[in-house]
């Protein structure tokens, strides 16, 4: 096979590494977990370290889980061209080089910066950097168009497993799973490095949009300029000198806490979205799930991909924020055409810093499966080579070469939401009809409300047992090429769902899912969200409650299905 001017970048596993075929109440989901309380109290400027020698108690956990296992090799990838999109060109085998071989950066790390906080100088490297990109032909592998297009096949649906040996064919996604992190990390390491090439700065690092902050929850106005490579014509016109909604809400009409009219109260209330976002109980929690290469578990039934709160949370509010769903053409807003906007990769930097701040200062744990350790992508470098490089290879962003300038404190970390004070207080939705038949439909303007029983080990705790924290697990089929967000409520008395928001206890937070449109033909995806109750159980004081009831309010699309709902202890 010779070489060709493109690139493909597919995920390869060890010989010795497997993807479960299935896995219930297996021992890898029984990770360190941290009293949130104790970790804040405790917080500094520095943080822990981060070493990857901390993952080996996690990785031994995952052995003697009850799952059948079948592997995935990169030639089990096929890669279609559909809908005018082209494939990535093939490497040579022989031609690849692993990571672990290449020298480790010298000198001083790249810096990530604040990017509503760079100079002049900076932006002007930013700018020349992007524009020499740009200015690459388009079928050089270092090119903006093919730098795009990396994103365009591995998240909107163009490759699938096609299993060697045979068995069922399932779309391969780096969304809506635990690959969603470090895979993003891999993709702006080699993006990130051939701007500094070729401005001719190794230290050269990509800012980031600091969202999470009140002074950057704005478009970085950098981005802004028509005459700026940064700038894309293609975003919502009425967002991009706003204050982002990281809670995509509706509107502040018809009594909704939303007060998008009111820029203080936005911002508080991005900030308790970040905290619901950011203080989960388990690294699944965060991550995600494994990625299933096959649609049936043992018992016959579907997997759902398991979405982690880094990706659901303001990730994708900031998706939907440039680029309206619901109004075509707008690039952010669809992961097919997300990267072709220069401010994706800054949403992305600010993606990768939450999960290093997740490590570093929250006290986050690493997943502790091997395979996801074990799985390992192949990206063109700075000098066109193609290199293979494994998730374990970027869990330290030190050895990476590169670290983040951090502007201050960061604000949300101590806005856990309080109980809501305008809403009648009682436990238990009385004489409220309750809907425990499954699958059921989510329509817009007509709340589904559940019952659900709890464990009796965890109300044995109180709501407060470090040993046994619990998640509301929902499991959903939805459109992949729609927009979909709905709301999850605990214990607010029906008629009262608009008197509660992020500020409040009883928001468990929200689903969100961006646009995957453009590749093979998916008419259905079958997604889990797992919504953290432990601390919420302990602000409403229901801790010892045999049932907690639910609120399902669909905020945005037409309907969803709703597959399950069940209160796991984790």
């Amino acid at each position: 096979m010779s070489s060709s001017p493109g690139f493909v970048v597919l995920p390869t596993i060890s010989e010795n590494s497997r993807l479960h075929l299935s896995c219930k109440a297996t021992s890898d989901d029984k990770v360190v977990r941290l009293d949130r309380r104790d970790v804040l109290l405790g917080l500094t400027a520095v943080g822990a370290a981060v070493t990857t020698s901390n993952i080996g108690l996690a990785m031994a956990a995952d052995a003697g889980g009850q799952c059948a296992a079948m592997p995935i090799k990169a030639e089990d990838l096929q890669c279609a061209s559909v809908n005018g999109f082209q494939c990535p060109g093939l490497y040579n085998p022989q031609d690849i080089v692993d990571f672990s071989s290449l020298p480790r950066p010298k000198g001083l790390p790249r810096v990530r910066k604040a990017a509503h906080l760079l100079d002049a100088a900076y932006v002007g490297k930013f700018e020349e950097a992007v524009r020499r990109m740009k200015a690459l032909p388009h079928d050089d592998p270092r090119s903006f168009k093919r730098q795009a297009d990396i994103h365009e096949a591995y998240c909107a649906n163009h490759y699938k497993v096609v299993p060697a040996g045979g068995g069922p064919k399932t779309v391969f996604d780096v969304h809506h799973s635990s690959i969603f992190a470090p895979w993003h990390r891999m993709y702006l390491y080699f993006f990130e490095g051939i701007l500094g090439d070729l401005i001719g700065d190794p230290t050269f690092g990509l800012p980031y949009w600091n969202w999470d902050t009140p002074e950057g929850m704005m478009m970085p106005s950098k981005f802004a300029n028509e005459s700026s490579p940064l700038y894309d014509a293609k975003r919502n016109p009425r967002r991009v000198r706003a204050v982002i909604d990281l809670n995509l809400s509706p509107g502040s009409k018809d009594g909704l806490p939303t007060c998008t009219d009111d820029h203080v109260c936005l911002i508080d209330n991005n900030l308790y979205t970040l905290y619901r976002q950011m203080i989960v109980e388990t690294p699944k929690q965060f991550y995600g799930g494994k990625f299933y290469n096959v649609e049936l578990d043992d018992e016959g039934k579907q997997n759902h991909k398991v979405t982690g709160s880094l990706e659901n949370g303001a990730h994708n509010s900031a998706h939907i924020w440039l680029g309206d769903p619901c109004q075509k053409n707008q690039d952010m807003g669809d992961l097919s055409t997300a990267a072709r906007d220069p401010i994706f990769y800054s949403n992305h930097s600010n993606v990768d810093r939450m999960w290093h701040i997740y490590i570093t200062k929250l006290g986050g744990g690493f997943l502790p499966y091997k395979e996801w350790l074990d799985t390992s992508f192949v990206f063109y470098d700075a000098q066109k080579r193609p290199v293979r490089i494994t998730v374990s290879d970027v869990l330290d962003v030190g050895k990476l070469g590169y670290m983040f300038e951090e502007s201050g404190k960061l604000p949300w970390i101590g806005k856990r939401p309080k109980p809501a004070a305008n809403i009648q207080r009682h436990h238990g939705l009385k004489g409220t009809q309750t809907n425990s038949s499954y699958p059921m439909t989510l329509k817009k303007g007509e709340p589904q409300y559940l019952r659900l029983e709890r464990l009796e080990k965890s109300r044995a705790g109180g709501g407060s047992s470090k040993k046994a924290p619990e998640a509301l697990v929902v499991d959903v089929t939805i459109d992949p090429c729609k927009y979909v967000k709905f709301d999850v409520l605990v214990n607010v008395p029906k008629g009262q769902e608009k008197k509660v928001g992020p500020q409040n206890s009883e928001f468990a937070g929200s689903f969100t899912q961006v646009p995957h449109g453009g590749g093979l033909e998916m008419k259905t995806r079958m997604v889990s969200y797992q919504f953290a109750l432990r601390e919420l159980l302990e602000d409403l004081k229901c801790g010892k409650d045999n049932q907690l009831d639910i609120t399902l309010v669909l905020v945005e699309g037409d309907k969803v299905l709703i597959d399950d709902a069940r209160i796991e202890v984790l």
